[in-house]
């Protein structure tokens, strides 16, 4: 009995060894299993994040605002900076020197042509007068006396000669004696504006005095100068031979208008160092807001441009290689070489690089770079937009 019960035990014992066994062995294969497929999804998991990681660093489209090009009938308008110049400008001096008198104007008041404006003391010249009207009134005396006296032989043909020279003689020295003292009053040669003076009764005067008494600048009409750039010669040849060309000024900032006149003066030659053409324009002036030596935008319309390409100024960029756009094609920002005719109210008028109907970038960011994916931002304000749309497109 005990040996069977022995030999009962032991097989108990061996068959329980052998579950512990393969249970080990299973929970050994589940834990690899489990291993391997969490090395799998961790695998994966990388290749998955880097395809998000590159969807979501795609950069979103650019906003900007886009216009079209345009065509419109345009006048060919030429614009430039210019300075008033007046086209009579005197400086008053004495011809004689003497005591000033009297000083008959306020400086800076308008002077009218042949308005007294000084006197110097007459008294001199006029003793000198008086003395040269002796003088001429005796020897034509003498001279009547020696007439008849001559025709009976009493007297020689070259003392009625020599009679004759000096009673010439003495009236040309009156005559000259009368113009000196007329030196004294001094008169405005021309309508205008006085300056500054620049001596007070009292003082003695020059004719070699470095500064002048003063100093007249004729304010209506007056002129404009400006300069304009070689390359316009041939249009302003041309618009020149149909008549007069009509001219704008306005202020300096180009805001609002002045007076309008015509251009008068054409220089013969361009500026060899400047490459420009000067001219200059004469206006009434009625009002005098325009002053000798003050900065004015002039413009000159030369004609009438019925077929004008057209895009803002803003959207013109300047670089290393000269002016370009931004077009947009098939919705990406594309940089293009245009060449600018001019500029003209907020307009650029494009000579070539565009066509109508194109789309460009109205106002170029800083961010914009070529190749940019790029959508159209929200309408800009319609004083922003103004002249690109309308009538006359």
């Amino acid at each position: 009995m005990d040996a069977d019960a022995r030999t009962t035990a032991t097989v108990a014992a061996d068959g329980a060894a052998r579950v512990r066994r393969t249970s080990a062995s299973w929970v050994a294969g589940g834990l690899v299993c489990a291993a391997l497929l969490i090395a799998g999804l961790a695998a994966r998991r990388p290749a998955s994040d880097a395809r998000t990681a590159g969807a979501s660093s795609s950069p979103p489209a650019l906003a900007v605002p886009i216009v079209p090009v345009r065509v419109r009938a345009m006048p060919v308008v030429l614009e430039a900076t210019g300075f008033v110049v007046s086209e009579h400008t005197v400086q008053v001096r004495p011809q004689i020197s003497g005591l000033l008198k009297r000083v008959f104007f306020t400086e800076g008041d308008p002077v009218r042509l042949g308005q007294r404006l000084f006197l110097i003391d007459p008294a001199p010249l006029q003793a000198e007068l008086d003395s040269a009207r002796a003088a001429r009134d005796s020897t034509r005396a003498n001279l009547e006396r020696l007439q008849g006296l001559v025709q009976g032989n009493y007297v020689t043909p070259q003392e009625f000669i020599n009679a004759r020279a000096s009673a010439e003689q003495a009236a040309a020295a009156y005559r000259r004696a009368a113009i000196t003292l007329s030196y004294t009053d001094i008169r405005a040669a021309v309508a205008g504006r006085s300056g500054g003076l620049t001596v007070r009764a009292g003082n003695l005067v020059a004719p070699t005095d470095a500064a002048p008494l003063v100093t007249i600048n004729q304010t209506r009409p007056i002129e404009v100068q400006f300069s304009l750039a070689q390359q316009f010669l041939p249009r302003l040849r041309s618009a020149q031979a149909g008549g007069a060309l009509g001219v704008v000024v306005l202020r300096e900032d180009g805001a609002g208008e002045l007076d309008h006149g015509s251009v008068v003066f054409m220089d013969n030659a361009v500026n060899a160092s400047t490459g420009t053409l000067t001219l200059k324009a004469r206006v009434p002036n009625e009002r005098e807001q325009l002053w000798p030596g003050q900065f004015v935008t002039v413009r000159v319309q030369l004609a009438l441009e019925p077929h004008a390409l057209i895009v803002p100024e803003t959207a013109v960029q300047t670089g290393p290689a000269g002016n370009y756009v931004y077009v947009v094609v098939a919705g990406r920002a594309t940089k293009r070489a245009v060449s600018v005719d001019r500029h003209q109210d907020d307009l650029a008028v494009i000579a070539t690089g565009v066509k109508d109907g194109e789309q460009v970038v109205e106002r170029v960011p800083t961010s914009l770079r070529p190749g940019m994916v790029v959508r159209e931002s929200a309408p800009a304000p319609p004083r922003a937009r103004i002249g690109l749309s309308g009538a006359g497109t």
